[in-house]
């Protein structure tokens, strides 16, 4: 992997996203007529700013004198001036902390508790909780007696990518709130748009395309390295799958690199390699390379197991997994797959 400058893209944090629409306005109409529930499960795919949407959604709803239109935050008054301050003592975010791969039972105590206060500028109190999934069953069990008995004033919004790996128990006490996924049309007008350069690099946005699919938010992270990087890895798959490479040597090569995009890389990959036979485009020369050097390696009709198989592994990802382990069955569902 080679040594670069950092090229990272900081993204505008000061703008609405227009994806968000739909679901704001729901939101808003459910203010506007009293109708907001106790918990608001908002889900959606990671990349695509629901946390972002929850910020302004609690904003919202502790400020005290919004908007008349959208129901804005006005940030002027004394509890908005306090929520940028990071002061304001009617709202609550739940979070992994630094080096946890779960929400501990212990952060969900903590919530319990800041439910029994007082409020103190009479509007809401607003709880976050993001990764909502990422609790372990304890948390889980700890917060699930909160949505049963429900706080007066008090909303909870819970932020997943995972609605299926939540209790159903808590979905049933949620109402669910669903955040779009971008379209790719969507996607590469707003990279194009929005997107900075960082020590005067810029990468267009058909590449950050390739790299983020339809999570444009993660494109804030991707630099010319993990672009290199991507070419990379699909040679060492193009080698072990022509047995020029052990399978435990490209494992050795990757277990320090960031599982999710590896997953996330294949998944983009072999989706348009199922496409590419009908006709679809491939966003850049050298993402059709790519997907012609993987292709031809399989079995097409095993591109769609792959594909499947891929998802199921990336299942995994925030586990306790051995890392070798987990790269060596990764790439062997590449064997597996192979001609």
């Amino acid at each position: 992997m080679t040594d670069s400058v950092n090229t990272s893209h900081q993204l505008p944090s000061d703008v609405n996203y227009p994806w968000h629409k739909d679901t704001w306005s729901n939101f808003v109409n459910a203010k506007n007529q009293d109708h907001l529930p106790h918990a608001i499960l908002l889900a959606g795919e990671e990349g695509i700013g629901k946390l972002k949407l929850a910020k302004r959604m609690a904003k919202s709803l502790l400020c005290m004198n919004t908007t008349a239109d959208n129901k804005e935050a006005c940030q002027q008054c004394v509890s908005c001036k306090t929520y940028h301050s990071s002061s304001n003592p009617d709202y609550l975010e739940i979070r992994l902390l630094e080096d946890k791969k779960q929400i501990g039972v212990d952060q969900i105590r903590a919530l319990s508790e800041f439910l029994t206060f007082s409020r103190s500028y009479n509007t809401h109190r607003v709880v976050i909780i993001n990764p909502v999934e990422r609790m372990n069953l304890n948390a889980a069990n700890s917060l699930l007696k909160s949505l049963e008995e429900p706080t007066p004033e008090t909303i909870i919004i819970l932020v997943t990518a995972k609605v299926s790996d939540l209790l159903a128990t808590i979905k049933s006490r949620c109402q669910l709130l669903t955040v779009k996924t971008p379209t790719k049309d969507e996607t590469i007008h707003w990279l194009e748009q929005n997107q900075a350069t960082n020590n005067g690099a810029k990468i267009d946005a058909e590449t950050l395309f390739a790299m983020v699919g339809s999570r444009p938010l993660k494109a804030e992270a991707i630099t010319q390295e993990d672009i290199e990087n991507k070419q990379n890895f699909f040679n060492d798959l193009s080698a072990v799958m022509n047995q020029s490479l052990s399978i435990s040597d490209m494992a050795k090569k990757w277990e320090k690199h960031d599982f999710e995009r590896l997953i996330n890389w294949q998944l983009y990959v072999v989706q348009n390699a199922i496409k590419k036979p009908i006709g679809a485009n491939v966003n850049t020369m050298e993402e059709g390379e790519i997907i012609t050097q993987v292709s031809q390696h399989l079995n097409s009709e095993e591109h769609w197991h792959l594909y499947q198989n891929l998802i199921k592994q990336k299942q995994y990802i925030h586990t306790s997994v051995n890392p070798l382990m987990f790269l060596e069955n990764m790439i062997m569902l590449w064997m597996k797959a192979g001609k």
